[in-house]
């Protein structure tokens, strides 16, 4: 509506938790501003009701309560502006399993929680509002080596990790400011899963990294493992049987791998030290 900060407003409540869960007491944020609010255009085009209203979503977050607290902290409310302004700038949303790299604890503190997951809040179900379908987004605080096993492998598969270990997580995805121990650190034996993981599935990252290189081949090769041996003249050299399987087993495997359909590429932005991966 014009102000500096993308969202109207960011709710905070405090939530007892689940002690049958073994889920602690925590503060829960919710963002308003994401998603179509007014149903007028003056902040998102409303496409009817059966489509997502605004972006579709809104975001929120899970912190642990500290002993004492009786008030919530307000950086959160900073952080999902951070997100919100991305969305807004690049027009780029987020989903399920997405990854965030922040490169810097999400307080500003010598946390080594300092990047963010996303994943299906798991008390807030989708909403149908008067202006369109609206998802809740929870943002998750992971440090760094945990990101990169989301990177190598899949966000969701971390985050099944995480709810498993209930000081690294729990159920309901709680972040702790004050984890010093990755779930690998704790658990060394979610390494183990996570290996077998990638070398199972692969990763679920929409981008491919490629090296070209050019050569004379008017030249002859210096030895057969030279690249020019492939083609001597116009007449190319027959691959062997050996390369024959190789590449055939290579095209099955990532055949089998992503076997879901390409999403449109992302613009790569960069806000405030933000990158965003998307998983198709």
């Amino acid at each position: 509506l014009g102000g500096p900060d993308p969202l109207d407003y960011v709710s905070m409540y405090r939530n007892l938790g689940n002690p049958a869960l073994n889920v602690p007491e925590h503060w829960h944020y919710v963002s308003f501003g994401l998603s179509d609010l007014y149903g007028d255009n003056r902040v998102h085009e409303f496409t009817g009701t059966d489509g997502p209203s605004g972006f579709g979503f809104e975001l929120t977050f899970r912190l642990k309560r500290e002993t004492g607290e009786s008030a919530p902290p307000t950086w959160p409310a900073e952080l999902m502006q951070g997100l919100a302004r991305y969305v807004f700038q690049s027009e780029n949303t987020f989903c399920s399993g997405d990854h965030v790299s922040w490169h810097s604890p999400l307080d500003n503190s010598e946390s080594r929680i300092q990047h963010m997951l996303l994943t299906e809040d798991p008390q807030m179900q989708p909403v149908q509002t008067p202006f369109g379908v609206v998802t809740f987004l929870q943002i998750v605080g992971v440090c760094t080596e945990e990101l990169h096993a989301a990177q190598q492998w899949n966000g969701q598969g971390i985050l099944e990790l995480l709810r498993t270990v209930p000081v690294a997580g729990g159920p309901w995805l709680i972040t702790d400011m004050r984890r010093g121990e990755t779930i690998f650190e704790i658990d060394p034996h979610l390494q183990e899963r996570v290996d077998k993981g990638i070398e199972t599935d692969g990763s679920n990252l929409s981008g491919v990294s490629a090296k070209c290189a050019w050569d004379d081949l008017s030249r002859p090769p210096e030895d057969d493992e030279d690249s020019r041996s492939i083609c001597i003249g116009t007449q190319p050299r027959r691959l062997s049987g050996k390369d024959t399987e190789q590449i055939r087993e290579t095209l099955r495997r990532g055949l089998e791998i992503n076997s879901k359909p390409v999403l449109p590429p992302i613009n790569a932005q960069r806000q405030n030290g933000l990158n965003h991966d998307r998983a198709p």
